[in-house]
């Protein structure tokens, strides 16, 4: 049986993620959650802590929301190639977010990892079988709030949302950044991409 990490978003808790684990573990796969301290310290130090959370043997897919689709490109790539699985991101802002230049000023509320995520050019991410679900709900009304322009799902525009991941493995669904995780076309999309490797029919 397969392992697949799940990695919740900033803010949040891995009990946000229970929902996902339980239909991961339907799908065929053994699902291991973990909690990381989202709001405490920078992107690099919250991927060496989750390194350092990991089995150590196997390969290991990813499932992260948010900052969690961040961290579990970062955390793969610290992997050795023949401990690479496939990695589904839900609604990760791997261009960043106009939202979090936006709040930058909570940032010591929200904590440092915050300020990583403002719009930028991305991160190297050839070589890795990533799967991209965006989401689409937002009302166009909140862009004068948010900065965002163009299809989002609140937080992140679905441009950055997709990445570098190419057709047939990245999807737009009508679904909400805070919910997504718990949406259940987000979950078939998921448990199909990790057995298929696609999105496409």
């Amino acid at each position: 049986m397969e392992t697949v990490i799940l990695l919740h978003g900033l803010s949040r808790s891995m009990a946000s993620m229970r929902r996902l684990e339980k239909r991961v573990e339907e799908g065929g796969f053994k699902p291991v959650l973990i909690d990381y301290p989202s709001g405490k310290t920078t992107v690099e130090r919250l991927a060496e802590g989750i390194f350092s959370a990991l089995p150590i043997k196997g390969k290991l897919h990813f499932v992260g929301h948010s900052l969690g689709g961040i961290l579990s490109v970062r955390v793969t790539k610290m992997l050795p190639v023949e401990r690479r699985g496939r990695i589904v991101q839900l609604g990760a802002p791997n261009f960043g977010s106009e939202i979090a230049a936006r709040a930058s000023v909570f940032g010591k509320l929200i904590g440092p990892a915050l300020g990583e995520l403002v719009p930028h050019s991305g991160e190297d991410t050839i070589g890795l079988d990533i799967g991209a679900i965006a989401g689409t709900a937002a009302i166009s009304a909140y862009g004068f709030i948010t900065g965002i322009e163009g299809e989002n799902d609140g937080k992140v525009c679905v441009i950055s949302a997709w990445g570098n991941a190419p057709a047939g493995k990245r999807i737009a669904l009508p679904v909400a950044h805070s919910i997504m995780m718990q949406d259940r076309r987000v979950i078939a999309a998921t448990v199909k991409f990790l057995k298929t490797g696609t999105f496409a029919p």
